[in-house]
């Protein structure tokens, strides 16, 4: 009898084995929220499509700034508050993603606002006035701000877990892509047609993302009762633009900051302030305040703060240091720094192979040393030949960065519950703007601090730069860069030992 009763009973938990495998199989068959495969790959080239576009948006326009001032009849303030007014409108917008897709769902949020970007960039390419087009601007990055989080967060719904590592690997190269080819794109349609035409070239693009919208399954129905915040949104508001144009603004003079900037420094503080005081009291439902109560992706958003500082200022410092000490054209510029997305783009869609065999802190460890070779070897650039070495050392930094941009994303949402994504990827992305933005401004004027310290030595010593190869300015220039590159790549591998921090999912549950 105990044996019958012991076989009645293996065979009891063979049949649940079986049937748990054979629902697990048809969870990975069809994907999470009863989506087919075709569906699933679907969406998400529409979600990989519309991120592209607005990735592609953030540089475009760069190179065309001289010509926009022109044809409206501005001055440099013009394209400052054109990059301006984007950035911080995608900033504030980035917070609000979570609570968007909590009220109205995750496919009507996206898809309007892959329709409000189309129609925003082509109304930018019709501004007749400065004020029209800064005002457009501003709708554009509002849009931005939620097109990038949030297919973020539908990518990790629409994957089971183990594919996530491999998904973001694609995603996040078709980020990369933007400031690879955006510049050039920007370029060559500026020169052959009008700057116009670098705003609706997103119209096309933007309609084939529509296409494949609604492939997107509604997993979490939206809350109809979801109450409008709006005290936090207007703190909000207020303190994410106040900071984000205060950083904007100490570009080139963190001290002593002016007082403006002191101005705009203290209102972002009183309204973060607010916000946390509110949060408090259990009235800020703007996002969740919780999702800092997971250390891994508290400790991702403060790395991700730090690579934006170090890698974006890397971006901006290099074609400055082309167009300045050396003397190149922009097209020269262009391709000393293409070859660094060349190398992320490339090492990212690679990373996909390897994410799940090799622990993520190795990754991340692994990627920070050849970001700081990198940079060491960028620090000595030779005067003379310099084209083929920055092109080089851009190379090996963008393989650097692509190590570690996965590996961190995985492990940021590796332990967030499902309900946390979305709200998650928003202050994600804020975190790595203003990285870049906190980075620019702080190298910046470390830069010029460098520069006045090594023109007045040469200028004591009656030293000639180069033997007479260079003006003593743009010699104390060309130094000051230098040092600046060797700084950032101490920056760089001081992130390795906090590394160790980071907990696998397994561990943390």
């Amino acid at each position: 009898m105990k044996r019958s009763g012991a076989i009645r009973s293996n065979s009891g938990v063979t049949l649940r084995r079986q049937t748990a495998e054979a629902a697990t199989r048809a969870t990975s068959a069809t994907g999470p929220g009863e989506i087919s495969r075709s569906g699933r790959r679907r969406a998400a080239i529409a979600l990989m499509i519309a991120t592209a576009m607005q990735a592609f948006d953030a540089t475009i326009a760069n190179v065309a700034l001289p010509q926009l001032e022109r044809g409206l009849g501005g001055g440099i303030d013009l394209g400052s508050w054109v990059m301006t007014s984007y950035l911080c409108a995608a900033a504030v917008t980035a917070l609000l993603t979570g609570w968007f897709r909590r009220r109205w769902g995750a496919r009507p949020v996206f898809a309007l606002a892959t329709v409000l970007f189309v129609a925003a960039s082509l109304l930018c390419s019709l501004a007749t006035t400065p004020v029209e087009l800064i005002l457009f601007r501003l709708i554009q990055g509002a849009a931005a701000g939620i097109i990038q989080p949030l297919a973020q967060a539908i990518i990790l719904d629409l994957y089971p877990k183990h594919e996530h590592g491999r998904m973001l690997a694609i995603w996040g190269a078709t980020i990369m892509a933007g400031p690879m080819l955006g510049p050039v794109l920007g370029g060559t349609i500026t020169d052959l047609a009008s700057w116009r035409w670098i705003f609706a070239v997103n119209a096309p693009i933007g309609g084939v993302a529509l296409f494949g919208l609604g492939s997107i399954p509604a997993r979490h129905p939206p809350r109809d009762g979801e109450p409008i915040d709006r005290i936090g949104i207007a703190l909000l508001v207020i303190a994410v633009s106040a900071l984000q144009v205060a950083l904007q603004r100490s570009i080139g003079h963190l001290w002593p900051p002016a007082a403006e900037t002191i101005g705009e420094g203290a209102i972002a503080f009183i309204a973060l302030a607010a916000i946390v005081i509110q949060s408090r009291r259990s009235r800020f439902r703007l996002f969740r305040f919780d999702l800092f109560h997971d250390f891994n992706f508290s400790l991702a958003t403060i790395y991700t703060f730090m690579i934006g500082a170090v890698l974006f200022t890397t971006i901006v410092f290099v074609p400055a240091l082309c167009e300045g000490p050396f003397g190149w054209d922009a097209t020269q510029a262009g391709l000393a720094i293409a070859p660094r997305g060349v190398g992320t783009m490339a090492t990212m869609l690679a990373v996909r192979y390897v994410i799940d065999r090799i622990d993520h802190r190795i990754l991340i460890a692994i990627g920070l040393s050849v970001t700081g070779a990198a940079l060491e070897l960028m620090s000595r650039v030779p005067l003379q030949g310099g084209e083929s070495w920055l092109a080089a050392t851009s190379a090996i930094q963008g393989i650097g960065v692509g190590i570690v941009f996965t590996p961190l994303a995985t492990l940021a949402f590796s332990t967030l519950g499902p309900e946390l994504r979305t709200d998650a990827a928003g202050v994600y992305s804020l975190s790595r703007q203003l990285g870049c933005a906190a980075g620019v401004a702080a190298m910046t004027a470390i830069l010029q601090t460098r520069i006045d310290g090594e023109l007045r030595s040469l200028v004591q010593h009656g030293a000639t730069f180069g033997a007479g190869s260079l003006p003593m300015l743009k010699g104390a220039t060309f130094i000051a860069y230098t040092g600046c590159f060797r700084a950032l790549a101490v920056a760089a591998l001081a992130m390795i030992p906090a590394v160790l921090l980071f907990r696998s999912a397994e561990r943390a549950r």
